[in-house]
């Protein structure tokens, strides 16, 4: 799918990854961020997620942003009364640069999935903000940008990259819908 005019690699994954990145997203739309049913399917997938990444071999800015996000989720799902640990996914090695990839560009999801969670009026949801209190991790996704903006499009790594973006989004997808699953057979 590498389309000639991409001129980095930071383009080529925004263009082959968008069917996978705007399935999650729908998938995560789904969550009612104002209620503690979907807060705590959100933060059960956000940690299951996490957990598997955190497995893998990450750079050392994504491991430390890794570890601070899954502890915050954890915090929350606690606050939610979840006493569950989350099962990680399963997932083969991905490249550093996919997790990257993924990971520093969903702080900046977040920031939307904010406002949405700040019109939560019930107090139970709102006691649960460590996860949202995260820091925006803003450098990560401008070194990242830096980085794979002077990567060439093509070649054996960039394919590699883009084919581990992509499954991560699929993980990321596997793990959102399995809380909604168990949810749904429980309240059924």
């Amino acid at each position: 799918m590498t389309k000639l005019t991409q001129a980095s690699l930071r383009a080529r994954l925004r263009a082959d990854t968008r069917l996978a990145h705007e399935q999650l997203d729908e998938e995560v739309s789904r969550f009612d961020l104002t209620t503690p049913i979907g807060f705590l399917c959100f933060l059960t997938m956000q940690s299951a997620a996490l957990q598997t990444l955190s497995a893998l071999q990450v750079s050392a800015k994504a491991g430390a942003m890794i570890r601070d996000v899954l502890e915050r989720a954890a915090l929350d799902l606690r606050q939610l009364g979840s006493s569950t640990q989350q099962s990680p996914a399963a997932i083969e090695p991905v490249h550093p640069l996919a997790i990257d990839y993924a990971i520093a560009g969903s702080r900046l999801g977040s920031q939307l999935l904010k406002k949405r969670w700040q019109a939560a009026t019930d107090p139970q949801v709102r006691r649960a903000s460590a996860y949202f209190s995260a820091p925006s991790y803003i450098e990560m996704w401008a070194s990242f940008c830096n980085t794979t903006e002077a990567m060439s499009s093509s070649g054996t790594l960039a394919n590699q990259i883009v084919q581990d973006a992509d499954r991560i989004f699929h993980l990321y997808l596997e793990c959102a819908r399995a809380p909604q699953l168990t949810n749904r057979a429980i309240h059924a």
